[in-house]
């Protein structure tokens, strides 16, 4: 089936934007989704607390935006108002394929004991994460505290949680997202594969609650965006499809986008029972955040891929602190004809927030030394050749030449711009903004590209050793 995903983390609705008018709220956020998009996955979990009335776990309590609201879903569910299902039916009286997406591991703030956000079956089983050692020595970051499902109160637990929702909410489907955060199982690379079948066994009680609840309920997952990177997590997917455990699957980074992955491989590694896949668009690329240009080169690119279509991963929250949500900028990712339309603008790979033999590699920042070379890759897809205009935008904080494909380009040496296009800025990021005096701008040839990886080369004329933080290809 061809489907068009959008990802709501919930936070930026039950958190920060839902009024007091809560069934209006929820009206507004679902006639603001593009009608392009098919199926709509809205979040249960946040931080391990949750955004439904629970009776195993614990409601989310904290509304981060606003002073003064905290305890804002325990007083609604305590006059028996449940907003989480109210958008949900919602959702699909729009006529949305509507899913309940699970985060399987969500470990924001799980470095600090006392924040508020943090869930008491952590508090009361601290010895029950993947690395312990690590917390123990003090050299924890967030991935150490994820839960470790090698232990059977973990599993028991979370299928506890998910039974709840099963037999709560009627929907077209619910999805274990194991991209958030992919760390399940304890021990080394090769020990965790070892131990697949404890994630396998898993996925396969969930399956059962779905079938034993009666209800036509599809099951799907987010998983790495390649074969290694499922190994590596301890995600078998091919036993999975094998004993027709899911329905389909999503290629997810976990945290940047790539323009390109191996959906093929990925396919192929799937065997003879092979499901859907979908490829996933996180909320950022190279060191940037996406402006509509980039959204479309990734989709185009994705879908030149193979895969089945495309996921956008929480849309509404990271553009929660615009003062409108722009849904106008992804109508068009949901084809490829659509996503062709130019401008585009591309970008090489790039290790901000990317994990280590879990996602793809990357290829920036990297240092280029005094009169050095540096060839990168870009791949294009053929869907978005030809162009009547092409740039090339370095940032690398220095005099440098370029070359495509073996033709030297000319600077634009007037022009000194950070940026293609106007982009979205995220005071997080600030300290990846490039200044403008630091980048080069380059004139192209249409016509030296082509579908496929082309070959940017870039030398050092600046008389010191210079860093290249980010390339991107605008398109016009």
């Amino acid at each position: 089936m061809h489907r068009f995903l959008l990802d709501n983390d919930g936070s930026n609705f039950f958190c920060h934007t839902m009024g007091d008018a809560v069934e209006a709220s929820i009206a507004e956020a679902v006639a603001d989704c593009p009608p392009e998009v098919s199926t709509y996955l809205l979040c249960a979990t946040g931080a391990g607390k949750f955004y439904y009335p629970t009776q195993v776990g614990e409601v989310v309590a904290e509304d981060y935006a606003k002073v003064g609201r905290q305890g804002r879903l325990q007083e609604l569910h305590a006059r028996g108002q449940d907003p989480f299902g109210l958008f949900l039916q919602a959702l699909r009286r729009a006529g949305k394929e509507t899913f309940i997406t699970y985060r399987m591991n969500d470990v924001h703030h799980a470095d600090q004991p006392d924040h508020p956000a943090i869930p008491a079956f952590r508090k009361a089983h601290p010895e029950l994460v993947v690395d312990r050692p690590a917390v123990l020595a003090g050299k924890a970051d967030w991935m150490a505290y994820c839960m470790d499902y090698t232990h059977a109160a973990v599993r028991e637990y979370i299928l506890a949680t998910l039974a709840e929702l099963i037999d709560r909410y009627e929907v077209e489907g619910l999805q274990l997202d194991w991209m958030r955060f992919p760390r399940h199982l304890s021990g080394s690379a090769e020990e965790v594969w070892e131990k697949r079948e404890i994630l396998t066994e898993f996925t396969a009680r969930v399956r059962e609650l779905i079938k034993r609840s009666g209800k036509p309920m599809l099951l799907a997952a987010r998983v790495p965006t390649s074969p290694e990177g499922c190994r590596r997590v301890g995600l078998d997917i091919a036993e999975w499809t094998a004993r027709n455990l899911v329905d389909f699957l999503v290629a997810t980074p976990f945290l940047t986008t790539d323009f390109s992955m191996p959906i093929r491989q990925l396919r192929a590694s799937l065997g003879v029972h092979p499901v859907s896949l979908y490829a996933d668009l996180e909320f950022g690329h190279s060191n940037q955040v996406h402006c509509p240009e980039s959204l479309r080169a990734a989709a185009l690119g994705l879908l030149s891929c193979g895969a089945d279509g495309i996921y956008l991963f929480n849309f509404p929250c990271w553009t929660e602190y615009l003062g409108s949500q722009p849904y106008h900028w992804i109508g068009d990712l949901g084809e490829e004809a659509r996503a062709a339309q130019k401008p585009l603008l591309f970008s090489v790979p790039h290790r901000l927030w990317r994990l280590p033999q879990i996602d793809l590699p990357a290829q920036l920042p990297t240092p280029l030394p005094t009169g050095g070379a540096l060839t990168l890759s870009l791949t294009l897809p053929p869907a978005a050749l030809p162009a009547r205009r092409a740039r090339v935008l370095v940032h690398g904080g220095g005099d440098l030449g370029c070359s495509l494909n073996g033709h030297p380009l000319p600077e634009l040496p007037h022009l000194r711009r950070a940026e293609f296009f106007v982009e979205y800025r995220d005071e997080a990021l600030k300290a990846h903004w490039p200044p403008a005096a630091d980048c080069r701008l380059f004139e192209a040839e249409p016509a030296w590209l082509r579908p496929g990886e082309n070959h940017l080369v870039l030398d050092n004329r600046a008389g010191a050793e210079l860093e290249i933080r980010r390339v991107n290809l605008g398109l016009w």
